[in-house]
């Protein structure tokens, strides 16, 4: 905001002198904050190219608006997400602790970076320093993301059956419309043997996420389990 006030007083004082020098100015002006906002250009695009499942296109054009230096704090945290969604885990940890670094950033984006980092420590096969990181971050920032983060990791690293089933009905209960917290109870409910409640939230997932892969996976293990193998060789 700053800089903006300074250039209108710089235009200002240039128009005050008089046309031609208010003119240079505003080009220098129109110059100047096409070059700041490079890029917020570039992620416009990466979004667009994300919308469009292009994601190696939406991790290009992120990656040009990271380098550029000028990147706003959501633009990185956003590129690091990129880079572990495209399989580049290593890569996305070094994104995510500049952004927990740096002291400028809010608390918000840090958390959100500590989040990502954790899923990305697990991608690493560090199971155990994403366990911990996301209950860590889940103590202070308890979220949909942070539900179903760590509600994944308890069932990954083989927490107790109970633990996992309590974590992911708290997670359910909070939020019943996502995809990967319906996921995480249903597995709950299955491996504590609750086959018919998570038929039911299985039925729910594949109605609303009918592309969504685990839901058939564990709509299969819940009939198989309850006998209906017809419908179980149907769901895989």
């Amino acid at each position: 905001m700053l800089k903006f006030v300074i250039i209108g007083i710089v235009l200002y004082l240039a128009f005050s002198i008089n046309t031609i020098a208010g003119i240079a100015a505003s080009l220098l002006a129109i110059g100047f904050i096409l070059y700041w906002n490079i890029p917020f250009f570039y992620a416009r695009n990466g979004s667009k190219a994300f919308n469009e499942n292009d994601f190696e296109k939406a991790l290009s054009e992120y990656e040009k608006a990271y380098k550029t230096g000028r990147a706003s704090a959501d633009t990185i945290l956003t590129y690091g997400i990129l880079l572990l969604r495209n399989g580049k885990p290593q890569e996305a940890v070094t994104i995510f602790n500049l952004v927990i670094m740096n002291t400028k950033n809010k608390d918000d984006y840090k958390k959100k970076a500590k989040q990502y980092r954790a899923l990305a420590y697990y991608k690493l096969g560090n199971a155990d320093d994403a366990l911990d990181e996301a209950e860590e971050v889940f103590d202070k920032y308890r979220n949909t993301v942070s539900y179903g983060l760590l509600g994944y990791l308890k069932i990954v690293t083989k927490a107790a059956a109970d633990e996992i089933f309590a974590f992911c009905k708290e997670g359910y209960e909070y939020n019943s419309d996502d995809r990967d917290i319906c996921d995480n109870f249903a597995y709950a409910c299955i491996r504590t043997g609750r086959f018919d409640q998570a038929k039911k939230i299985i039925a729910k997932m594949l109605e609303k996420f009918p592309t969504f892969t685990e839901a058939y996976y564990h709509g299969a293990m819940a009939y198989f389990m309850t006998g209906d193998y017809k419908t179980a060789v149907v769901l895989l």
